[in-house]
């Protein structure tokens, strides 16, 4: 089973964002309950009348997101605090890897890099679910410290250089002999759904996962355009002018649902 395991860890690895994931920090899929995974992925559905949801208006177009609270209350409550105290408001989209992802929060310090703490008293333990995945449009939290998140967050696109038939296909080869069927099978859809609608499979176990974007995957392709240099720095100012926080209603919303199956 751990060899299992740290196939499949290391295959995330493979696939991680430069920059972001070092292969030595803990991954959290080596105790995921696979065999009981749900696999009607709620970052799916529609979201219901009265779930929490972040309105996040940007230079390129307004993003809509429901907000996971049953899964990460703690990053979510720190999230939901930070944009009503306008924490996000006009800040700079700072970092974009091309097509993978934009991230924002956080400040700039005095030396011009930016931090999501002044302190590890900010940080937040993160919370692991194999109900919530990195597929395209995810909220995902960050810091550079391994297992916690800060004031830090992204996006998620998709690698569309990893992401290929290739790469799902040696994921299925690396399950194929999974003696318990359910959990091979479970495995088998996770990896087709990666396929099918995009993400960040690198990011699979390490981060917490805390929204998904219902409305505006096209501004989250625009933002994650942005030019950027080798640092993955932009070089090109674009702002979130403010992130909101609401409670969806299908009539807020227009008919056509980008994440809808």
């Amino acid at each position: 089973m751990k060899k299992f395991f740290a196939g499949l860890i290391a295959a995330a690895a493979a696939l991680s964002l430069s920059g972001c994931i070092s292969t030595k920090t803990y991954n959290a899929m080596e105790n995921y309950d696979f065999v009981n995974m749900n696999t009607d992925f709620i970052q799916l559905r529609e979201p219901q009348e009265g779930d929490k949801i972040a309105i996040i208006d940007t230079e390129y177009g307004e993003i809509r997101a429901v907000l996971y609270e049953q899964y990460a209350p703690n990053t979510v409550a720190d999230f939901i605090g930070r944009a009503e105290n306008g924490e996000f408001d006009n800040k700079t989209v700072y970092g974009v890897m091309p097509d993978v992802y934009f991230m924002t929060g956080g400040h700039e310090n005095d030396k011009g890099a930016y931090t999501g703490r002044t302190s590890d008293d900010e940080l937040i333990a993160n919370e692991y679910t194999p109900d919530l995945w990195p597929f395209c449009g995810a909220l995902v939290s960050f810091s550079e410290k391994s297992g916690f998140s800060d004031a830090r967050w992204f996006i998620c696109n998709t690698d569309k250089e990893s992401l290929t038939e290739e790469t799902i296909n040696q994921l299925k080869e690396g399950v194929s002999n999974r003696e318990d069927e359910k959990e091979r099978e479970n495995l088998l859809t996770l990896f087709d759904k990666f396929y099918e609608i995009g993400g960040v499979f690198g990011l699979a176990g390490y981060q917490t996962i805390f929204g998904q974007t219902y409305e505006g995957l096209d501004v989250v392709e625009k933002l994650c355009n942005i030019p950027s240099d080798s640092n993955l720095r932009t070089t090109v100012n674009v702002t979130i002018n403010s992130v909101t926080i609401s409670e969806y209603s299908a009539d807020d919303v227009s008919e056509t649902n980008e994440i809808k199956e």
